[in-house]
């Protein structure tokens, strides 16, 4: 079978094999600059988090945000930092969010779109099969009618299952890259939350 698969590639159908193997390229290189971001990059353990929570309680925000870069939650801090009060703070924090977000899931959501379109590549490939196969049957030999139809569905399914092959696992990284890009985002909400209430005590006191 992994030949028949391989073999598509000079087949009839070898455009649409092509195409599917670019754009899923794309979403490889996706999957592996987001998963060095996400695990390793902005990675921050527990202990590292705690003293990112204790350096803004102290009021240190220069601390925390060294602590925390280059993590995007970063560039919230600093921009925390500047507010004098908690609505300045949150005003502040409301401007930078967007783009942090922005950072945080950027071309996330690619690899949902690169699924569906290896997947009608694929079909598309299907029907090209099919339309190879049946096209001038009628004035074929019984060998060559028995070539052709082969020759097309065969297309018709390798390109099928190469469209599959690609979007299967787009969708579980997506998935899996969505789920930590999430628990980003929640860190950065509770850094923020964190940070206005320490400041309002700090005002208070």
């Amino acid at each position: 079978m992994f030949e028949s698969l391989i073999a598509g590639f000079s087949g009839p159908g070898r455009w649409f094999m092509y195409a599917i193997a670019v754009v899923f390229a794309y979403g490889l290189a996706i999957a592996l600059e987001r998963s060095f971001n996400y695990w390793i990059r902005w990675n921050r353990k527990k202990d590292k988090k705690e003293k990112i929570f204790n350096a803004i309680q102290s009021g240190d925000l220069t601390a925390a945000a060294h602590l925390a870069s280059p993590h995007p939650v970063a560039e919230l801090i600093l921009a925390g930092s500047k507010g004098q009060n908690e609505k300045e703070i949150w005003d502040i924090m409301a401007v930078t969010a967007p783009l942090v977000e922005l950072r945080i899931t950027k071309r996330v959501s690619m690899l949902n779109t690169i699924a569906n379109i290896t997947t009608m590549i694929g079909l598309l490939g299907t029907v090209y099969g099919m339309i190879f196969a049946l096209e001038g049957l009628d004035q074929a030999t019984t060998v060559e009618r028995t070539a052709r139809l082969s020759k097309g569905i065969s297309t018709a399914m390798i390109t099928t299952a190469w469209g599959l092959v690609a979007a299967i696992p787009s969708l579980a990284v997506h998935a899996i890259l969505s789920a930590k890009a999430k628990e980003f985002l929640s860190f950065c909400e509770s850094v923020s939350a964190y940070l206005a209430l320490n400041k309002k005590d700090t005002n208070a006191n």
